[in-house]
């Protein structure tokens, strides 16, 4: 994919002016047109103040990975140029607000449109709060053939709680401030930015990684969600106690994370689907529980959106540096499954499958997202919501509608805990006839009851180590670049798509092939499959965004065979795709270790 077919669009300005409502209506609008979306938010770790952007990168092609060259920036505060100057070239149109100083802008070459955006949304409003709207209608004035007509769909779904009129005069000023660059560029024979034409007939979703998760987990039937606001995991939380109701359950804000987790394992041993979500610092609050729930071999399903880390870290910036960590946390001899879904759509179909596995197993499965993911929207295979074939799997669920197909098959006494050949007990839901049992985090016998026999912990340590000993929903995926690639790169999470973008150029303008492995399963470490598609490669190369390349060690206590590189980034933003194709570039043509 060549920057040629790549379009990228960005606004500047303080936190609470709008910036981020303007930001989605531009990538809704050119998703309408047809085009593929990869947005980018950058917000600061406060209510109101300080900068913030939205970038959106739109093509007739996939498009995942940030640019650097971009076409039309919105500078509505004094940083907006300083922050963006690595994007801007001689080619970008930068739309600014006279009455706004902006630091830098006499030093950098671009085209240069200053406009009375203040003073138009006064004569219109009353007020200045609509000139996001001016500049926005400025910046589509600049694109030729981008269709508008979605803007104004999307100002009415926004604003018309609000008031009609509210709507009608972010409407107004939208079209002044288009009209007014349109007779800007006329007058000054200025080129405006060709857009293709195109007929995308492929039907897709404009969705974040969160309202994907949450979309999935209501359609695989959670029936019970807990939570405590917590950047980037929030607005999952939001999503579910606005949506729960319709799909008959019940969503709560408790006091704090502990409570979060503690009331959802409740709701799991009542016998409903149950989860939770957070970040990395309410993740470690949770972490007694997660043992809990081992224990007590109660399914769970907890979603960590990562941020920047350790302690209170980056609240607002993305980072994948809690896989060590959801991996071995809990004191004891513990184990969980964890999964790290790519895209939108496959956190809506992963949700399903994290359940799916949670009550299969009886333990906790973790799934894994980060703030890039969870909170900026793409383009993603069409969710058809109305034809959606779910295929849920409760395990060994006993309750009173299914108790005589489980005694007819089991010889013996059935008991909660029953020793089983797969360490998987009958998970008998309180309230089912004839049953009775215990539940506690201390060891127990197979009715629940408190033991310290060594004997009987013996056989239950045994027991639930069993679980995962035939575990076989090792989610691994290749993409090969070429014929017979001898260079394997091995990514997860969106990081994925970033790696396809440059490796896609890469081998349209050099010709090599490569092969680009996307890891889902993060646990039970899926050795077998990545050994045997890097068997006969001359360089592995791990893609990760953290410090200490923690998927790479997992390979390694996992007894991985194969000597690798590490191409990483810990600053809390993702690579732009230029920097990482000249790293890329750099490692396979070259011995430099990255």
């Amino acid at each position: 994919m060549s920057d040629s077919i790549k379009f990228l669009w960005k606004i500047s300005g303080e936190q609470g002016e709008g910036i981020d409502s303007t930001g989605h209506i531009f990538a809704y609008n050119a998703f309408k047109n047809g085009f593929h979306i990869s947005s980018y938010r950058k917000y600061s770790s406060r209510i109101k103040g300080g900068n913030t952007t939205f970038e959106v990168l739109f093509s007739e092609n996939e498009v995942h990975a940030r640019s650097k060259n971009l076409n039309v920036l919105i500078a509505l505060d004094e940083k907006a140029i300083l922050i963006s100057k690595e994007q801007i070239n001689k080619d970008t149109f930068i739309i600014y607000d006279e009455s706004t100083n902006i630091e830098g802008i006499n030093d950098v070459e671009a085209i240069k449109i200053q406009l009375p955006l203040s003073k138009i949304a006064r004569e219109i409003t009353g007020n200045t709060l609509s000139r996001n709207m001016v500049a926005l209608g400025a910046s589509l004035a600049i694109f030729k053939n981008l269709n508008y007509e979605h803007i104004f769909k999307q100002i009415e779904k926004r604003f018309s709680k609000k008031s009609m009129n509210v709507v009608e005069n972010n409407k107004k000023a939208f079209l002044e401030g288009y009209n007014l660059v349109k007779n800007y560029i006329n007058q000054n024979n200025l080129k405006e930015i060709i857009i293709p034409s195109i007929s995308n007939n492929k039907r897709m979703s404009l969705l974040t990684g969160n309202e994907a998760l949450t979309l999935g987990m209501l359609y695989a039937g959670v029936k019970y969600f807990s939570g405590y606001p917590i950047t980037p995991a929030s607005s999952i939380l939001e999503m579910m106690i606005k949506n729960i109701k319709d799909f008959g359950g019940v969503a709560i804000q408790t006091e704090d994370e502990i409570s979060a987790i503690n009331s959802a394992i409740g709701a799991s041993i009542a016998g409903v689907r149950a989860a939770t979500a957070t970040s990395g610092p309410g993740f470690s609050l949770m972490v007694e529980a997660i043992g809990y729930a081992y224990m007590t071999e109660t399914p769970i399903v907890i979603i960590d959106v990562q941020r920047g880390g350790p302690s209170t870290g980056l609240p607002t910036k993305t980072e994948d540096s809690d896989i060590l960590n959801v991996v071995f946390c809990g004191h004891g001899d513990i184990e969980k499954i964890v999964l790290f879904p790519s895209n939108p759509y496959e956190m809506f179909v992963y949700a399903n499958v994290a359940f799916n596995l949670a009550e299969k197993y009886q333990l906790p499965v973790i799934v894994l997202s980060d703030l890039n993911l969870a909170e900026n929207v793409y383009t993603t295979n069409y969710i058809n919501l109305e034809q959606i074939d779910i295929k849920i799997n409760r395990g060994k669920y006993v309750n009173n509608d299914t108790k005589e197909q489980y005694l007819a098959n089991f010889n013996g006494e059935l008991n909660r805990y029953s020793i089983t050949d797969d360490g998987i007990s009958y998970r008998i839901i309180p309230g089912t006839a004839g049953f009775s049992y215990q539940i506690s985090g201390n060891e127990h016998d197979e009715e629940g009851f408190i033991t310290e026999n060594k004997e009987v912990r013996h056989n239950m340590m045994l027991k639930r180590k069993r679980k995962l000993q035939n575990f076989n929903e090792y989610y691994v995926d290749h993409i090969d670049i070429g014929l017979n690639p001898k260079v394997a790169f091995i990514a997860y999470g969106f990081n994925f798509y970033y790696l396809l973008d440059v490796l896609k150029e890469l081998h349209n303008k050099t010709n090599v092939p490569v092969r680009l492995i996307k890891v889902i399963t993060i646990y039970p470490f899926p050795i077998e499959k990545i050994e045997k598609l890097i068997d006969n490669m001359e360089k592995v190369v791990f893609f990760e965004q953290n410090m200490l390349g923690q998927l790479r060690r997992l390979y390694y206590m996992f007894n991985g065979t194969k000597s690798s590189l590490l191409i990483n980034k810990f600053d809390g933003e993702p690579f732009y795709f230029e920097d990482l194709y000249e790293q890329v570039y750099k490692l396979i043509f070259t011995n430099v270790k990255i």
